[in-house]
């Protein structure tokens, strides 16, 4: 059980575990595709609200040990102050976790679609206003093709960038050597397998 503020100012108790396997039970992976994962109602004013809270999630079938921190904490993680279990991957928010679970589901390799992202997140910056954040996270694939949304390019607007699957393979098979040249092995050195490790140099 954990504690939930709801926005009417209500304070409860809800059934969310601190751990979360994805083999175990019903649900698992098929309640981060719908959007269900850690979705409650607040017994007051029965409002359904998905707090994002840290948990560790794990598959065993699909080689996954994942501490996904609350976004909120992004800071505090790139900073230091803020310890993770060792041999745990980090997901940093439950938009990357979402993502993660598209990934496993289309049976992707999460390294070569951050390695595809980096690729997309340079063509995108080359026509994003100045100073913008521009964010890549995979969707979905279909007809060949695999489907990034690109945030930040317009305020309040997604772009969608398709990269073919014969692309994909290409990195994929060459991604041995790929993480031995930079940036790419500094993306994946630690526990931040991602795109956004690189922003850590940064802030």
């Amino acid at each position: 059980m954990r504690n939930v503020t709801c926005m009417c100012e209500t304070s409860f108790e809800a059934d969310l575990a601190d751990e979360v396997d994805l083999d175990a039970g019903a649900g698992g992976l098929q309640d981060l595709l719908s959007g269900d994962f850690f979705s409650v109602t607040c017994p007051n004013c029965g409002t359904v609200l998905k707090p994002e809270l840290r948990v560790r999630v794990v598959s065993a079938s699909r080689s996954l040990k994942a501490d996904v921190l609350a976004e909120a904490d992004r800071l505090a993680f790139y900073l230091g102050s803020l310890e993770t279990k060792k041999g745990d991957e980090v997901l940093i928010g439950f938009a990357e976790l979402f993502e993660r679970a598209r990934i496993l589901a289309d049976k992707l390799d999460p390294e070569a679609v951050e390695i595809v992202k980096y690729y997309l997140r340079l063509k995108a910056e080359d026509s994003a206003p100045d100073n913008a954040e521009i964010q890549v996270r995979y969707h979905d694939m279909g007809n060949g093709r695999l489907n990034f949304h690109i945030l930040g390019l317009k305020q309040d607007e997604v772009a969608i960038l398709p990269v073919e699957e014969a692309r994909y393979a290409r990195i994929l098979a060459d991604k041995a050597k790929t993480l031995k040249t930079e940036p790419f092995a500094r993306m994946f050195q630690g526990p931040y397998k991602s795109l956004r490790a690189l922003d850590m140099e940064q802030d």
